[in-house]
């Protein structure tokens, strides 16, 4: 028995060595940890205090009810400048202040949504305050209104470019196209669109523009201080040589204030329509009999069919009043003017009406009544045009339309002086060049 009871003892002696290793273990690393939690308690209540005094240094040498903070606001619908500076949390009483500061300064009607309004806050006893807005008022004009701490007041400042009107003289021949042509030469696109509005009474750009034909554009630009320019004025002078065929044409402005092209002996380019109420359309289908797209049997087309891209502008080929401008049958979205007591022009298969186009308004020439578009019978996008002449269709291509008017003799004089004045400012351009 006394042997068996001497094996068994280094088992337990063993089991109890274990038990103690464990415990010393548990007891290590349960320190560790709590040393490790303590460093990080130690760490962190440290740099609060770095932050604290930071603070406090700052506030000691800055005053921290100043510090600015920039906010870029875009303005929407039904917005006004009170209305974002309330939205804000600024008090009625600032809002008030700085309202009376800009009246007369600034025209805060001009505030248009989607513009951007720039606002730098500055905190005071932990409520929002102004520091400085900024916005565009126009073109031109940038407004300013800052908070003065001297005088503990806004200053409000409007700042506006200096334009310079410089005289501009485009030469250019055509290669492939007008506009691709007057783009190389640094025109602005709105230039060659009213150029190209200004000849439409005699040429139609689709289909009389020749190769090598040349044109001038002598017109007025407006720099800014930086040379840029920054917006175009009138044409004064145009010139084109089609097929060997020269046009000179003035800008007049008559005693009674209208203002018009005129050739050298002053008769007006205007005539009572435009040769094409569309640009950069083919001419697709003539006036005639053919057989029906959809249909499938001949039938007299009395119109002209110009295609061109769905969404294409269609111009008023006169001045005139809308006679209709609703859904007409296999026309689709249709538009009649009345120009006169003779002469009425139709458009048809738009996709939408012009702005404002409605039966009873007035229309000028050369002015966006729709767009074109499939509507009614129609096989895909184009215009079909037509010309009444005492209400019954013609071939619009073959009209002999009126001449534009002449320059009385009392005009005349006055026309032949701004005529030299524009030469002698064109010879000017020239030169500088």
């Amino acid at each position: 028995m006394k042997k068996n009871h001497q094996k068994t003892h280094p088992n337990y002696l063993i089991i109890f060595l274990i038990l103690v290793f464990s415990a010393l273990l548990y007891f290590i690393f349960s320190s560790k940890d709590f040393v490790f939690k303590g460093h990080q308690n130690e760490r962190q209540e440290s740099a609060k205090k770095t932050k604290k005094e930071f603070k406090d240094a700052y506030s000691f040498f800055f005053n921290t009810d100043f510090i600015p903070n920039k906010k870029i606001i875009k303005v929407v619908a039904g917005d006004s400048l009170q209305k974002i500076l309330l939205k804000e949390k600024i008090s009625k009483e600032e809002v008030n202040k700085i309202y009376q500061k800009i009246k007369g300064i600034v025209d805060l009607t001009k505030i248009r949504q989607g513009q951007t309004i720039t606002i730098v806050f500055r905190t005071k006893q932990n409520k929002p305050s102004i520091s400085r807005i900024t916005f565009q008022v126009d073109e031109l004009s940038t407004a300013y209104i800052y908070y003065r701490d001297k005088v503990d007041d806004y200053e409000v400042r409007l700042n506006q470019k200096n334009l310079e009107k410089v005289n501009f003289l485009a030469k250019g021949v055509i290669v492939n196209s007008l506009f691709a042509s007057a783009q190389k030469i640094d025109v602005d696109a709105e230039v060659i669109v009213e150029f190209a509005r200004i000849f439409g009474f005699e040429i139609d750009f689709q289909r009389d523009i020749r190769k090598n034909d040349e044109f001038q554009i002598f017109y007025e630009r407006f720099e800014d201080d930086e040379g840029e320019n920054f917006k175009n004025g009138n044409i004064l002078f145009a010139y084109l040589k089609n097929s060997g065929r020269e046009i000179k044409l003035y800008q007049y402005k008559d005693s009674k204030n209208n203002i018009g092209y005129f050739t050298p002996d002053g008769k007006s380019i205007e005539k009572a329509l435009m040769k094409t109420p569309i640009n950069g359309a083919r001419l697709s289908s003539g006036f005639g009999f053919r057989k029906h797209p959809i249909l499938g049997y001949n039938k007299l087309h009395q119109g002209t069919d110009f295609a061109a891209r769905r969404g294409t502008p269609v111009m008023a080929s006169g001045s005139g009043t809308v006679e209709r401008a609703s859904w007409f049958g296999a026309y689709g979205k249709y538009v009649r003017i009345r120009h006169n007591s003779t002469y009425k022009t139709a458009y048809a298969h738009l996709s939408k009406f012009g702005r404002n186009i409605k039966a009873g308004k007035k229309v000028r020439q050369g002015q966006i009544i729709g767009y074109v578009g499939s509507t009614g019978r129609s096989t895909g996008p184009h215009l079909h045009y037509e010309v009444l002449v005492n209400n019954k269709r013609i071939n619009s291509q073959r009209l002999k339309l009126p001449s534009g008017k002449k320059l009385s003799k009392n005009e005349m004089g006055n026309f032949n002086l701004e005529k030299q004045r524009i030469d002698q400012l064109a010879e000017i351009s020239r030169t500088n060049k």
